[in-house]
């Protein structure tokens, strides 16, 4: 449990990886120089076989770091036993050869590296106390070195104490790194948390089970840009028998947006029973306007009588609303409105319809219009238009997943802003 616990604390990384590949070419390196040194010339004795297996094993290892799995899962032991047999051939030259400099030199070298190369403190101490305790000796046995002992006992001490308060200072970056990682990590789950809550907030906004009424059935569909959207869509059964309908876009995307949606939601129930939709719009936009500074919303609202399918109707900044009749094209209704809850007051105004048996009317957000093809063109009107006419023989939510197909198809199913459709058919 221990070993688990101890191995995904000092999980090795990539760049540990390279650290060791760096050390194992730099040991090559400095163990293959040794093969063409003029020895003889200096008087030393280095067996060359020995040089030439040590680096060939050196360089063994290098190359397998980037083929075998499990080299670079036992790289720290490896890396260890090459500290080891490093240390233990420099201070065997360095007896031999009675402290002669150049041996020195690998041996402050092999003790340097060791400490940016581990993350294990207690293998680190044990290598540390093991070499420096062999180099002090041998320093202190050999005779006639050609190093003075004060400077040779410094250059093995110093680097020693280096490496050491190395490790020290990675191992404390490494416990802040995991200490932050965890803070971090729990900052997400907790910011997933309130996502998924804010979703369900806003599949609440966007209404899906409708009343069943006499003359009329409705049918929604929506699409967020993000995990949480800024539409809504909703209704009201209104005291005189009507049935009131809100549809709704917040400027903007994510939990802001969605929070504004869920206000306006509110007060739009709060004043569905106003006796015109304008009123209702101008009331929402007075009980918003100064709790919401950063947001707009383009809004239509419609008081539907179910008997004699008259419709009142008031848009806000909202797209025109088009309606299909039966035996002709579809066509914008009449109307336009300036946005609510914005710094201007609302300029709005109502409009009466009345549709035949048959007839369909689509209320659509402009996310639906708003996306562009690979050639920078934007859906549009004309698209959407084109788009009802293929699918004039779909009804209910089949149409509406039709419209929203064909606008993604033309996107390569590139969306910038939430989806939104409403549509009201006419019994």
């Amino acid at each position: 449990m221990m070993k688990a616990s101890f191995q995904e604390r000092f999980k090795l990384d990539d760049e540990v990886m390279k650290i060791s590949r760096i050390c194992l070419i730099v040991f090559f390196s400095f163990i293959g120089f040794g093969i063409f040194a003029p020895i003889d010339e200096l008087g030393l004795y280095d067996p060359k076989w020995i040089r030439i297996l040590h680096a060939s094993v050196t360089l063994g290892f290098f190359i397998a770091t980037y083929f075998s799995d499990w080299v670079r899962k036992q790289i720290q032991p490896i890396m260890l036993f090459f500290f080891y047999t490093m240390s233990a051939h420099s201070l065997i030259l360095l007896y031999w050869n009675s402290l002669y400099i150049g041996y020195l030199v690998g041996m402050i070298l092999v003790l340097s590296c060791i400490g940016v190369s581990f993350v294990d403190r207690r293998s680190l101490v044990s290598y540390l106390g093991t070499v420096t305790s062999a180099g002090i000796l041998i320093g202190l046995y050999t005779k006639e070195p050609q190093v003075d002992l004060p400077l040779y006992l410094s250059s093995i001490i110093t680097p020693t104490l280096v490496s050491y308060l190395t490790l020290n200072i990675r191992l404390s970056s490494v416990e802040k790194l995991r200490i932050s990682e965890s803070k971090l990590k729990g900052f997400q789950d907790r910011m997933l948390n309130e996502l998924d809550l804010a979703n369900e907030t806003q599949s609440n906004l966007v209404t899906t089970q409708w009343p069943k009424t006499k003359g009329i059935r409705l049918h929604s569909f929506f699409q967020s840009f993000g995990q949480v959207g800024g539409d809504a869509i909703s209704y009201l059964e209104r005291n005189d028998g009507k049935l009131a309908l809100f549809f709704a876009d917040v400027s903007g995307h994510g939990i802001a947006s969605a929070m504004v949606s869920a206000m306006a939601v509110l007060a739009f129930k709060i004043h569905g029973n106003q006796t015109e939709p304008s009123l209702c719009l101008k009331s929402i936009h007075t009980d918003l306007q100064e709790l919401v500074p950063n947001n707009h919303i383009s809004a239509c609202v419609l008081f539907v009588d179910t008997e004699t399918k008259e419709i009142k109707y008031s848009i806000a900044g909202h797209p025109p609303l088009i309606l299909m009749e039966k035996k002709s094209d579809p066509k914008f209704m009449e109307g336009m409105g300036t946005l609510i809850v914005s710094y201007l007051k609302p300029n709005l105004k109502d409009f009466t319809i009345i549709p035949n048996s048959g007839d369909r009317i689509l209320l659509y957000s402009d996310g639906i219009l708003e996306v562009f093809d690979e050639a920078g063109e934007i859906y549009g009107d004309e698209h959407l238009f084109t788009s009802i006419k293929n699918h004039s023989d779909k009804k209910g939510e089949e149409f509406l997943t039709a419209l929203y197909e064909d606008s993604m198809s033309f996107s390569a199913k590139r969306i910038s802003d939430d989806m939104s459709m409403l549509l009201l058919e006419i019994l």
